[in-house]
């Protein structure tokens, strides 16, 4: 079945005979305007596609609202301290800044559709059983969470903008805004399918209990003013049933090969057998054509570096990518030093699968004109300069490459490796017959990996007293990754449990777009980020190289109001009603 993606790419065929003499080409395709849009089922799913597709845009999951916005955290790093058009992940960023408005635009896009299409929809024959209009108030309310978890108190808008006058709104405190937010959710959620039929790129029900959980997660954690203890308290009571719902279900496995997780990604597969990608953002296409026109960089922005000038393309085992983000060493540390057993720790290979995924030994890079070193993995008497594009590529010491390198040791360089879980792998992705940095890897926002931390998470905070029945719930992902787990005794208190649990996320879910709210929710962000800034600083394993001393420039910027974002100045000159938040 196609998905939403597709069927905006399509779109401009079936409008062209719907609207007859209105001109597609002189429309944007994201936004819904003409009353006579919705006068057929096939139309109305295409109104209902608008409300979706903004997610695939440049501006938020293409690039801005994570790769720019979210990415610098104490496990991931940008490469570089400037960069004119990344103003988030230099931490340069203001209220001026098109890293601010541009999300913060295409979110209120979203709403706008939803509303245009609420209005239009709601009560009519074309949406018999409410499920449409179901998904849209679930997207019109994800949009407005995403808002209020960046921007704090934001506007409120449930009606669809009619006048320059319904720009005018004053914001609504966050807490405020999130309880709208679950209330619409829970709302809505008998009426959103359980076929997977449509999904990953459509939600279904136990997407919405699973973004349900991650919400009232946030809602109960350092985040959010205003929250007394007993709201905390019941939020996450709600929390933790509205994972034990996705758990229950049955419906959501582990896949037993993680790499195959984000192999499908990067092929754009869906997962029909495990089910356990529950929500993926669709990106269509790497801009080899207008019908091919994608909004991604994801691989490309953060993939294993390759900027191979050769066009003998036919030989490149890696499209391009300028490998622009990469590992700290404090996530080196969590793979191999924390919580791993006496024997594992002892040990120089990396053990671990997801690791070895997210983090390989290698990248595309190639010698230049260094000949004394083999391709990783490969036959150490092939010792050649190797060739971007071509040769995977160890890791190695300028000053000493065919002593000091990834081949001979695999804990060379254990911080600023470039990131491999969006590899763009030809074997992968299919082979691009040109220098493109678009990418069609689908994102992913919400994995039953995911859920299964968040419910031993919430009934860890809600007890105070985790049991070795939560602790057993952690195993299958640590033994999928191939390591050994300390036993229950060493976890058996509430503080320990939960720190097990935070690094657990970590090793599972880096490089996803989920730490930096996590560690904003858990009230740890600027001081987590301090504490690796002294790591670069210091640590003999990590300190002197050029990603300690870029993390050591970029974190030099950043102060507590980094914990959100500036109001756009362009919202402030047109709406009277909002005031700048505090410390911007």
């Amino acid at each position: 079945m196609k998905s939403y993606k597709t069927l905006l790419a399509g779109a401009a065929l079936g409008l062209t005979v719907a609207l007859n003499s209105c001109d597609i080409l002189d429309r944007d395709p994201n936004i819904i305007t003409e009353d006579q849009f919705y006068t057929s089922p096939e139309q109305a799913q295409l109104g209902l596609n608008a409300v979706y597709g903004v997610m695939n845009s440049w501006q938020l999951y293409g690039c801005t609202l994570v790769l720019d916005l979210g990415y610098n955290t104490d496990i991931s790093m940008y490469l570089s301290t400037t960069n004119s058009s990344m103003y988030g992940a230099t931490f340069e960023l203001d209220a001026n800044s098109a890293s601010v408005s541009d999300p913060w635009t295409w979110l209120y896009k979203g709403i706008g559709n939803a509303n245009a299409f609420l209005e239009k929809i709601s009560g009519t024959d074309l949406d018999p059983d409410g499920s449409m209009c179901a998904q849209a108030r679930f997207l019109r309310a994800y949009y407005h969470f995403i808002l209020a978890q960046n921007w704090l108190d934001v506007p409120l808008k449930t009606t669809a903008t009619a006048s320059y006058k319904d720009v005018k709104i004053e914001a609504t405190p966050q807490h405020e805004v999130m309880k709208w937010v679950v209330s619409e959710m829970e709302d809505v959620l008998p009426l959103i399918t359980e076929s997977f039929d449509h999904a990953p790129s459509d939600v279904t029900r136990t997407t919405v209990h699973g973004i349900l959980g991650r919400i009232y997660l946030y809602m109960a954690g350092e985040a959010v003013s205003g929250v007394t203890d007993e709201e905390k308290h019941a939020y996450f009571a709600k929390a933790a049933e509205h994972c034990k719902a996705v758990i229950d279900s049955g419906l959501h496995r582990l896949n037993p090969d993680y790499s195959q997780i984000f192999i499908n990604y990067v092929a754009d597969k869906y997962d029909k057998e495990y089910h356990e990608s529950m929500w993926e953002v669709d990106f269509y296409g790497d801009r080899s054509s207008s019908m091919y026109f994608g909004n991604s960089r994801w691989g490309e922005l953060n993939g294993l570096r390759c900027v191979s000038a050769d066009t003998d393309y036919a030989s490149h085992k890696v499209n391009w990518a300028n490998g622009l983000f990469a590992n700290t060493y404090k996530l080196w540390e969590l793979f191999m030093e924390d919580d791993r057993t006496p024997y594992e720790r002892g040990l120089s290979v990396i053990t671990d699968k997801r690791q070895e995924w997210s983090i390989p030994s290698f990248n595309y890079e190639g010698t230049r004109d260094i000949a004394t070193l083999y391709p990783y993995g490969g036959d150490p008497s092939d010792r050649r300069k190797l060739i971007a594009a071509v040769d995977r590529t160890p890791y190695y010491s300028s000053a000493d490459p065919a002593g000091r390198n990834t081949n001979v040791d695999p804990s060379f360089y254990p911080g600023g490796r470039y990131i491999g879980k969006f590899r763009r792998e030809t074997q992968y992705e299919g082979l691009k017959n040109f220098k493109s940095i678009w990418t069609g890897i689908n994102v992913p926002l919400l994995r039953y990996s995911d859920v299964i931390l968040m419910y031993v998470e919430a009934v860890n905070e809600l007890d105070h007293k985790p049991t070795e029945e939560l602790y057993n719930m952690i195993l299958p992902l640590r033994e999928r990754a191939g390591v050994q787990t300390p036993s229950f005794s060493k976890y058996n208190t509430y503080e320990k449990f939960r720190q097990f649990v935070r690094n657990e996320r970590a090793r599972e879910l880096c490089f996803e777009g989920l730490r930096k709210h996590d560690l904003i929710r858990w009230g740890i962000y600027y001081e987590s980020m301090m504490e690796v800034r002294n790591m670069a600083m210091s640590n003999s394993k990590w300190s002197g190289t050029g990603s300690a001393r870029n993390f050591i420039t970029l974190t030099g910027r950043m102060s507590k109001r980094n914990n959100y974002l500036p109001i756009p100045s362009i919202e402030l000159a047109v709406n009277t009603g909002m005031k700048q938040n505090p410390l911007w």
